[in-house]
């Protein structure tokens, strides 16, 4: 899925720069407005250390807040990594408005921090949120602001699905293409939060969405939508997140890991590891080679040259109820006797067999 606002460059006063006007029809709202109107007010972010600004930055600065984040990332570089002064502009409009903690649309009541499904000039006017949400924004609610009722307004913190990620500045081991920053342990119903801001008209809003923050601590989610990584402003990285298995790669909870059972080991191991690890001795076992090679697991999860057995033996995993997994191996060779067996999976780190 392309990016639906253009991330390419990634410039600073064009990155996440979502597009302002609202495709959200009038009769979403209890109020009647004029949905194609552009929101009047940007979100700019003064440098606060600056020792000679410009009259216009100076004016920024004397009228920045603060933002806590409230989006924090267990693997963040530093605390408070998201926390940044802000200034909206035209200031005097901006403070002019009354603040509420609450407001309605179409009689469904939206609050300060709750998670919204947002309207792009490019969304089908036809679609709900519950098909497709990825033809959808998503954000947080950080401020509510009204001029009247048919002037409403919402201080936001985006959220990304990994298709709109920008592509980092050195190529990742687990990036997916050159054209985004999605990474391959990213799920298909991840977002990344962000501390990337925007004014805009609740009109927009599509419904409320249901997010989750996943802190990796269990392999069950039982959310559709969860969040567990940052992307900072400031810095264009990702926060760290825990990682698993001999190839030092990470979690994505839709691809399949198993975990050693030995209490002094515990490591989570992804599949095609596991069975890199049984291949390699197999083959070392069954032509009588050693080579020192030991198997061909990159960081990431991603594999490093072409395997000695590739061609030669190839490996499923079994699993039944209540028993250990177990690895089927199939030996390719002509005159092989047998074609195929099982063996039980040892984890490659300690030895020990799974359970």
């Amino acid at each position: 899925m392309a990016p639906k606002h253009g991330l390419a460059g990634f410039q600073e006063d064009q990155a996440a720069k979502r597009a302002k006007s609202s495709a959200t029809p009038a009769s979403r709202s209890a109020t009647p407005a004029d949905t194609s109107a552009k929101v009047p007010f940007k979100v700019e972010y003064p440098n606060m250390n600056l020792s000679s600004p410009t009259p216009r930055v100076k004016r920024l600065i004397d009228a920045a807040d603060f933002q806590v984040s409230p989006f924090i990332a267990k693997g963040a570089s530093k605390d408070g990594e998201l926390d940044q002064y802000y200034a909206v502009t035209p200031t005097t409009e901006w403070e002019d408005m009354k603040k509420y903690n609450n407001f309605i649309i179409q009689g469904e009541v939206y609050k300060n921090n709750q998670f919204v499904f947002v309207r792009g000039e490019d969304t089908p006017k036809d679609k709900d949120t519950e098909g497709r949400p990825k033809d959808f924004w998503v954000a947080r609610i950080l401020q509510v602001r009204a001029k009247n009722a048919q002037h409403v307004y919402a201080l936001v913190a985006w959220l990304y699905w990994p298709e709109e990620l920008p592509p980092p500045a050195a190529k990742a081991a687990d990036q997916l293409n050159k054209d985004s920053g999605k990474r391959r342990y990213h799920g298909s119903h991840e977002l990344i939060a962000s501390n990337y801001m925007d004014v805009l008209d609740v009109l927009s809003f599509a419904g409320k969405a249901e997010v989750h923050h996943w802190l990796e601590e269990d392999d069950n989610l039982q959310h559709k939508l969860y969040w567990r990584q940052t992307f900072c402003r400031e810095t264009q990285a990702l926060s760290k997140l825990r990682q698993h298995c001999i190839c030092k790669g990470y979690f994505n909870p839709e691809v399949t890991m198993y975990i050693c059972d030995n209490p002094s080991c515990k490591i989570w191991l992804h599949d095609d590891h596991l069975l890199d690890a049984i291949l390699t001795k197999v083959y070392k076992k069954q032509t009588g080679t050693n080579d020192g090679t030991n198997g061909v697991a990159k960081a990431n999860g991603k594999k490093g040259k072409t395997p000695p057995y590739k061609g030669i033996f190839k490996a499923t995993i079994r699993e039944e109820d209540d028993k250990p997994p177990v690895a089927l191996i199939t030996d390719l060779r002509a005159n092989a006797n047998p074609k195929t067996w099982e063996e039980r999976i040892a984890c490659p780190e300690c030895d020990e067999l799974l359970q």
